[in-house]
């Protein structure tokens, strides 16, 4: 059995006050999303449900939610198989994160305390130090808790969940982009822009460097997916 599977069976955990469907659906999720199947690949449902020792319907049910989002594609006389993200797809994630990104930092603008932009600060210090030490996991671990701590303070809880998935899908490729030392040095600069346009109540400019933040993200992102 390949290691995918492996993956996907020791990442299921049945222990949560969830339905199966919803657990099978997000390890599954997870385990395409992470990159760990390959484009192309078959999900045999027999296989899974096998594997994790449950009945085919939540393994079905969980492929249909997964059509749904465009992440397998059923394929006449071949069956369900994972679905390439096209250089389309990542241009209209892009697209939609712009406007949500500056619609989070704008409100975390109106509603963030003094307590929360001195945990900001304090984070963006620790990244830094962490990036001097090239410790890259670490560093692309605290640009996570840096876009979550905004929006946080944008008290826009369904917002939060709308760009946490969006950003999913683009994780391991971000990763690649972040791995890069110039995009890396770049990154951080425009997270303390951020954090002064956000202190001093400009919408312009937060506009302005978010914007240029997602375009270089995109480009490293698109070349990736490209090659």
């Amino acid at each position: 059995m390949t290691n995918y599977m492996d993956e996907f069976v020791k990442s299921t955990n049945f222990h949560q006050s969830k339905p199966i469907r919803e657990i099978v659906y997000e390890s599954l999720r997870n385990t395409i999303i992470s990159g760990k199947i390959p484009v192309g690949e078959r999900i045999v449902e027999k296989e899974y449900a096998e594997r994790l020792n449950i009945s085919r319907t939540p393994v079905r049910e969980a492929l249909r939610a997964l059509e749904m989002e465009e992440l397998v594609e059923y394929i006449p006389r071949v069956g369900v198989v994972v679905k390439r993200i096209t250089i389309e797809d990542v241009f209209e994630i892009y697209k939609i994160r712009q406007h949500l990104e500056v619609l989070a930092a704008v409100s975390a603008m109106d509603n963030i305390t003094k307590e929360e932009i001195k945990e900001i600060e304090e984070l963006l210090t620790i990244t830094e130090e962490k990036n001097a030490e090239g410790d890259i996991e670490e560093v692309i671990k605290l640009f996570g808790v840096f876009n979550q701590k905004i929006y946080e303070a944008s008290r826009m809880k369904r917002l939060t969940s709308m760009i946490s998935k969006l950003n999913e899908y683009l994780q391991r490729f971000r990763n690649i982009s972040i791995s890069d030392n110039e995009r890396r040095e770049s990154a951080l600069k425009d997270h303390r822009e951020i954090l002064r346009a956000i202190i001093l109540k400009d919408k312009g400019e937060i506009e302005n460097i978010i914007k240029s933040h997602l375009e270089k993200s995109l480009e490293v992102v698109a070349l990736e997916i490209r090659e």
